[in-house]
């Protein structure tokens, strides 16, 4: 049955290849077709700014109907409309990979791979411990696909960064662009306001973003890593909202946190991502990139990395030393990060000058701005 479905695939996604496409037309799509967010979601937005033939695809009747709602172009994964428009679109942009649209039908077409963050942690072929890249159905199935889609570009954010593309993606500097992260505009050109997150009365927004363990397969027990009615009590008497937001493969633990003034839990609610950031006073995270993309607004960041050693070992290897590149206090227990939070909030400057040679690991100068502009205007020149 799989090897039937793989053919069939394969054969529709090499007959897409001899489609004519339009050279102004995008298709766009993020983590599957489940969701409106990330650098593709951007780049499609700045795209109709300026004029250009750019549609959203997904496979979310929610966002399906909220698009069409707002008459901004958009198709349903799996209609015939939708798969009309990957076969004759020029370009398809993407934040997790090819199935973020028609995946079979985009044979041929230039591949814009914006990524959905700059790694910490290792991912696609350079993970040897939770990716499938080294088998033989795994190579066959990459080699196939990537004949389809030789004209594949992806985006990083600095020198460093390319290097760790080419290795992970098996590319060619030749197909690795150097400009910045569409998502990240939004910190710099005033589109976003400051939002409340709660009825109760909070100073500051203190936001714990754990990235996931093992694919999603291992639950993140907030009850078992944080104090919550000590940290609640602590919330309070400091006039705090704490937001915990797991990521996108933990989103269905089924461990939600409730009962609490001060601490919401939003796992399950919808909202963007860089929206979020942008109102947040004190990021708290792990392993998750959402930090690269945080330093970008010169706040303070904690670490709560109480498993960093099981984490090594059992989840993924990382491209970095970890203390060279997080900058910010390391907090390997529920004490340590109250201290830290403590520090963070009564004025703490400390990490200021550590997180200013961080981000310049992480972006080039040039590209610790607004990027779209030049993000649009390298792809129009492909």
């Amino acid at each position: 049955m799989k090897i039937k479905k793989n053919f069939i695939y394969f054969f529709k996604l090499y007959f897409s290849m001899l489609k004519k496409r339009q050279n102004d037309l995008y298709v766009c799509g993020a983590w599957h077709g489940d969701k409106f967010a990330d650098n593709s979601k951007y780049f499609y937005l700045y795209a109709l700014k300026n004029g250009k033939k750019a549609v959203w695809i997904t496979k979310n009747h929610e966002i399906y109907n909220n698009l069409k709602s707002k008459n901004m172009p958009v198709a349903l994964m799996g209609t015939k409309e939708s798969r009309k428009l990957c076969r004759l679109a020029k370009y398809a942009v993407i934040s997790t990979g090819k199935f973020d649209v028609e995946a079979d039908c985009i044979g041929g077409a230039t591949v814009i791979n914006l990524w959905h963050g700059i790694p910490l942690k290792k991912i696609a072929y350079d993970d040897h411990i939770t990716a499938d890249s080294i088998s033989l159905h795994k190579r066959i199935w990459n080699k196939l696909n990537n004949f389809a889609n030789k004209k594949t570009y992806y985006f990083s954010t600095s020198d460093k960064i390319s290097k760790i593309y080419q290795s992970c993606f098996k590319t060619d500097k030749d197909h690795i662009i150097q400009i910045g992260q569409a998502r990240n505009d939004v910190f710099f050109d005033g589109c976003l306001k400051k939002i409340k997150y709660s009825n109760v009365e909070y100073d500051k927004l203190i936001v714990y973003m754990p990235t996931h363990r093992n694919e999603g397969k291992t639950i993140v027990d907030i009850y078992s890593l944080l104090d919550l009615e000590r940290l609640n009590n602590y919330c309070k008497n400091n006039k705090i909202l704490f937001l915990i937001k797991k990521h996108y493969y933990n989103r269905n633990d089924g461990k939600t946190v409730e009962g609490y003034s001060n601490i919401i839990d939003y796992t399950d609610k919808s909202c963007d991502t860089q929206e979020l950031l942008f109102n947040t006073d004190v990021l708290i995270t792990d392993y998750s990139s959402c930090y690269i993309d945080y330093l970008l607004l010169n706040r303070p960041i904690i670490f709560y990395c109480y498993d960093y050693n099981e984490y090594l070992k059992q989840d993924r290897e990382m491209y970095f030393e970890y203390d060279e590149v997080t900058p910010g206090d390391k907090a390997k227990n529920f004490d340590m990060l109250i201290e830290s939070i403590d520090k963070a909030i009564n004025g703490n400057k400390e990490y200021l000058d550590d997180l200013k040679r961080v981000k310049n690991i992480f972006y080039s100068l040039e590209n610790q701005g607004i990027v779209c502009h030049k993000l649009l205007e390298k792809i129009d020149k492909l």
